[in-house]
């Protein structure tokens, strides 16, 4: 009997992902609008791995004399949903400032464990470093790029995955051949350890989730948790988050934590006046939130490189 009402509880949790999968991939078709821009390339599905999913585009000038700093992008959607092709426009507004995008696809759950995901995505941005000279040359790209000047962006799910990288980078848990300027992190989720407790629907799913795979989970909560891995060599973050948003809590308890730490940081936050400010306004481009959003994480990233005495011409 015991084992039969697992296996109920399991498949209800599974049925509770696919419907925020199908929520965030609807949304994602619905807002995203891919214009052609002359001056952009975007070389797509470029094979990291064996699965579909372990793929990633490259979005970036055509023509350029600079040396470029990168930009990896992780997609948001619950770890379970969401696709690079819905931030190909926001990357490519990054890509007519000089930089070259890194949009990343990774293995979803249920199919796969959070802790994959993880590993997908520190799985491509190893896979771009050590083949990026035949990946451009492929692409019939002639510059360089500088992988001492390196960002990160993510939304959601993707913060998560871009801060948790980067804090086990940073506190020496793994090992990347890049040097992350700065973190871009829009209305993620930064702590697990209390999530029993979340408002979001979401984060309730997901927890009702693990806990009917794990005997225990609060192994597992300690160690996707970003707020484990803050030391006081965690790269310069700009965050920013609604106060509509049920998640927003997590960007308090992560921006109060880096202010703690001493992390240079820039904090965005819209109150709850403001009906733009509900999650994933960042795929909603026409919107102010939005428009606010890009304008400061862009001057932000600009100052990171100016600080570290790069020459970043926007107008290449």
């Amino acid at each position: 009997m015991k084992n039969f009402n697992s296996y109920i509880n399991k498949s209800i949790q599974r049925i509770k992902l696919a419907q925020n999968r199908g929520l965030t991939n609807f949304g994602l078709r619905l807002f995203t609008h891919n214009r052609f821009e002359k001056n952009i390339k975007v070389k797509k599905n470029i094979a990291y791995g064996k699965n579909k999913l372990q793929k990633f585009d490259i979005v970036t000038q055509k023509k350029s004399d600079a040396i470029h700093p990168v930009i990896f992008y992780i997609h948001g959607g619950a770890w379970c949903g969401g696709d690079k092709y819905g931030y190909t426009m926001y990357c490519k507004k990054f890509a007519n400032l000089g930089y070259t995008v890194v949009n990343i696809n990774y293995r979803l759950m249920p199919k796969v464990d959070v802790k994959v995901c993880v590993l997908d995505c520190i799985k491509a941005i190893n896979y771009f470093t050590k083949n990026y000279k035949s990946i451009l040359q492929n692409a019939k790209i002639s510059y360089d790029i500088d992988f001492s000047h390196c960002f990160m962006i993510g939304d959601s799910a993707g913060a998560h995955l871009c801060s948790l990288i980067a804090g086990m980078q940073t506190a020496q848990k793994i090992k990347l051949d890049i040097n992350i300027v700065a973190l871009g992190l829009y209305y993620g989720v930064y702590d697990f350890n209390d999530i029993q407790h979340d408002p979001s629907p979401v984060m309730t799913d997901l927890d009702g989730y693990w806990r009917s795979i794990y005997k225990s989970t609060k192994a597992l909560y300690k160690r996707i948790s970003p707020t484990t891995y803050i030391t006081p060599n965690f790269p310069a973050t700009f965050m920013t988050s609604g106060e509509i948003d049920k998640l927003h809590f997590q960007s308090e308890i992560f921006a109060n934590a880096l202010k703690q730490n001493g992390t240079k940081l820039d904090y965005l936050s819209f109150d709850k006046s403001r009906q733009d400010g509900r999650h994933a306004f960042l795929n909603a481009g026409f919107l102010p939130s939005a428009k606010e959003a890009f304008a400061r994480v862009s001057e932000f990233f600009e100052e990171q490189l100016n600080n570290n005495n790069l020459i970043f011409n926007q107008n290449n």
